[in-house]
């Protein structure tokens, strides 16, 4: 009975130690618990690099759309469209992809004198640039003109204004002494053949003026003074003998008048 007894406490004891060698070896090996910190660095080393995406900045866009318009000494029309913030012409013109243009500047602003290359100078060229605002005729200079959304500006090249030929196409003969013929093609819109005469370019004449009118006695610088050169200028309308003076000879559409130096 004793002997049993004993062999079992060494068997309880053997088992003990055991179960105490299996704790140690446990404790040495198992796995190491890792600060809060520690866990965030290694997430943050593992977790997947990603770049900053960063969306390219939108071009803002004016908020006005309008149209300029060249129209060239050749008639012929460049239009430009365009988006603009602009206050004034001259801001959006410099915004005008293509469009150039000079001028000379002063107290009221830009007088434009060059616009693509081709010169509208009054002085030089007897034309200029003519600014027009949804067809009108502007009232400002390209400094002061306001643009609106949806405007539409024209730059014009213009000549100046040119007297209109007359709506008379007459023909006038000088015959001198010698026989020799000046011809002057001449539109007019004289009434009497006086008028025509002061218009003739190269046509000179001189006379005594009385209550009937002038007496021709010079023309082209040779005089034809009856009492002195025994000759007068005779004048003619379409080949027949004039029935009038100058100051009284109607003057007609497609009509020729010769003054011939005829002797006595």
């Amino acid at each position: 009975m004793k002997k049993n007894k004993t062999g079992l406490i060494i068997g309880l004891v053997a088992l003990v130690a055991v179960i105490a060698i299996f704790l140690v070896i446990w404790n040495l090996n198992r796995p190491k618990p890792q600060a809060a910190d520690q866990q965030n660095t290694v997430s943050e080393e593992n977790a997947p690099v990603q770049e900053d995406a960063q969306d390219p900045a939108p071009t803002t866009e004016g908020s006005k759309h309008i149209t300029i318009e060249v129209t060239g000494a050749d008639g012929k029309t460049v239009s430009y469209e365009l988006n603009t913030d602009a206050d004034y012409l001259r801001q959006a013109m410099d915004e005008a992809d293509g469009l150039t243009y000079s001028g000379t500047d002063s107290d009221f602003g830009m007088m434009v004198e060059v616009v693509n290359g081709e010169q509208a100078i009054y002085a030089v060229d007897n034309a200029y640039w003519a600014f027009y605002v949804n067809g009108e005729y502007g009232q400002y200079g390209i400094d002061s003109q306001p643009v609106n959304d949806g405007d539409k500006f024209g730059i014009v090249y213009e000549a100046a204004y040119v007297e209109a030929e007359g709506s008379k196409n007459i023909t006038i003969e000088v015959k001198d002494s010698k026989g020799e013929v000046t011809t002057y093609e001449v539109s007019t819109d004289a009434e009497y053949l006086r008028q025509a005469m002061d218009e003739t370019e190269g046509l000179t004449y001189s006379g005594t003026d009385s209550d009937f009118g002038m007496m021709v006695e010079v023309v082209n610088g040779e005089q034809a003074i009856y009492a002195e050169d025994n000759a007068y200028w005779a004048f003619y309308v379409n080949g027949e003998y004039g029935n009038y003076g100058i100051d009284s000879q109607p003057v007609t559409d497609g009509d020729t008048y010769s003054i011939v130096y005829e002797a006595a």
